[in-house]
């Protein structure tokens, strides 16, 4: 615990989790000096679409809900409980927002078992960097301190021309567009592909090169039958960046959306979830 800066949770979960949780979950981070990180939707779903889409806020919600209520909701419950909201990364906002086709939505809903109609809504960049920003100084105005960073999904084939001048022109555009570059960027690799050290690689440097400090989210694969599985194969990705990045990368956020790993504890299990992040910690120690 010693070793960890913030704890991620998701928008939506703070959101509906009770009064009594979220105060055994602040107490608890406030008693070991760990901060709160907020994976967070930015867009706001029209009535044509967006809705059930990966960073919206869905159109319609009962009494009202839209992007800004929703969003205070839950700052202004940490803030009343104390919390120290250090980090919130927008979700994924330009891939969903302005890049991703239907067909490719419909194909992530039918991957988890979805059958809703998915429908994207293909914003111009420029009015996504202008919703983003808007979004920013909405959690300024509970959070003034906080870090309102980016986080996109990284993979050779997704972005045209090709992923890492696509990632730099968004991050330009939401500089130009806001006045202020994004403070951070993490990357959401897809591992699957094997020249993915290659492209993290450009993308960390065009993002020191425009200030915006590097982060990478490592993860296991989902079809992993095992938490030792797993767990290896996010020590050998961490790894192989290592030898690539000398400089190393700014932030390191372990996180899982997949089944495993099934315990988080003890730590001195290298096939359990902080098991992993010891791991590196010990291996990063000597660098």
């Amino acid at each position: 615990m010693a070793r960890i800066q913030a704890f991620g949770f998701t928008a939506d979960w703070l959101y509906s989790a009770s009064s009594q949780v979220l105060q055994q979950v602040v107490s608890f981070l406030n008693a070991h000096n760990i901060a709160i990180e907020i994976e967070a939707p930015a867009l706001q779903a029209t009535p044509t679409c967006g809705s059930g889409v990966e960073g919206y806020v869905p159109y319609g919600l009962p009494g009202g809900l839209d992007l800004r209520s929703f969003t205070l909701s839950y700052l202004d419950r940490l803030k009343t409980l104390g919390a120290h909201v250090l980090f919130v990364k927008v979700d994924e906002p330009y891939y969903f927002g302005s890049v991703v086709s239907s067909a490719a939505l419909e194909r992530i809903a039918q991957a988890a078992g979805d059958a809703s109609p998915l429908v994207s809504c293909h914003f111009p960049v420029a009015e996504v960097a202008s919703d983003v920003g808007q979004f920013a100084r909405l959690v300024k105005t509970v959070y003034p301190d906080a870090e309102i960073g980016d986080v996109e999904p990284v993979s050779p084939g997704t972005y045209q021309p090709d992923a890492a001048a696509a990632l730099d022109a968004w991050h330009d555009t939401y500089r130009w567009v806001t006045g202020t570059p994004f403070p951070f960027f993490f990357a959401d690799v897809n591992y699957s592909d094997p020249a993915w050290p290659d492209l993290v690689m450009q993308l960390a440097n065009g993002s020191r090169q425009r200030g915006i400090r590097f982060g990478i989210i490592y993860i296991g694969d989902t079809q992993d039958t095992s938490d030792a599985e797993w767990t290896s194969q996010v020590t050998a990705r961490f790894e192989e960046y290592q030898r690539q990045d000398k400089a190393q990368p700014g932030y390191v956020l372990f996180q899982s959306w997949q089944p495993r790993p099934a315990r988080c504890l003890p730590e001195t299990n290298p096939a359990t979830f902080t098991g992993v992040i010891y791991t590196y910690i010990n291996a990063t120690a000597v660098h």
